[in-house]
């Protein structure tokens, strides 16, 4: 049932952790610059070739030609590209618990609102209301 699907705002929950700002406070990148260039870098590539880039910048008429576009584009981006994709480029040299450490530490980090969807829908779920020791 509908109110039982849990639909994200971004295309895949590791979209969720591609904040910048969040990723250079806690060390994943050195800073937000080095987020844009190294992502910047990845498209020009090979995610230019990814049919989810393609299909963003198709259904939105947009191209990606600099650095600047890519910063432009962020939130579209992590909208419309696989997560995977993009996840692995940033947090793909942490495995196992260094990977649950550095997303525990970006969970922490984060304000709630980027999680807000994720959070609102898990409370409002029937499957977790009825297991609520209040």
């Amino acid at each position: 049932q509908p109110r039982n699907v849990l639909v994200l705002k971004y295309y895949s929950f590791e979209n969720y952790f591609l904040q910048p700002e969040i990723m250079a406070k806690i060390g994943v990148v050195k800073s937000v610059d080095q987020f844009y260039d190294i992502l910047y870098l990845k498209y020009s590539e090979y995610l230019y070739r990814l049919g989810s880039m393609k299909r963003m910048c198709e259904k939105l008429g947009i191209e990606i030609r600099s650095r600047q576009d890519i910063v432009d584009n962020m939130e579209n981006i992590r909208i419309y590209v696989r997560g995977h994709n993009l996840y692995d480029i940033f947090y793909g040299r942490y495995k196992g618990e260094k990977e649950n450490a550095i997303l525990r530490a970006y969970i922490d980090a984060a304000p709630r609102e980027n999680f807000a969807d994720i959070f609102d829908a898990i409370d409002n779920f029937v499957y977790f209301n009825n297991r609520r020791n209040d």
